[in-house]
């Protein structure tokens, strides 16, 4: 590993100790947002969907679905794949896949 990784590890370490560490509380939280991410991508994989048919998929409420759909678009992890309806389909970008 780097220097410079190295260093801002262990600051980031230094940091948190300084601070209490991490409660139950927010570990429960990361550890679900990587849940849901993963749940999402997953049914991305097997091609593009709406809001509704992902909030199904994944039993997730639509407004958690699309909450995390525009977060992944904003950095650039989806693209719009057309229209089913009134609803847009989102896809993973093919670097994602």
């Amino acid at each position: 590993m780097s220097e410079a990784k190295r260093n801002w590890r262990e600051d980031l370490k230094v940091f948190r100790e300084r601070m209490g560490g991490l409660t139950e509380e927010k570990k429960a939280y990361g550890k679900e947002q990587r849940e849901t991410r993963k749940a999402l991508q997953s049914a991305l994989k097997a091609g593009p969907r709406t809001v509704p048919e992902l909030a199904r998929e994944t039993n997730l409420p639509s407004h958690k679905v699309m909450w995390y759909l525009m977060a992944m678009k904003r950095y650039g992890e989806l693209v719009e794949a057309g229209e089913a309806g009134d609803y847009v389909k989102y896809a993973l970008k093919e670097s994602e896949r």
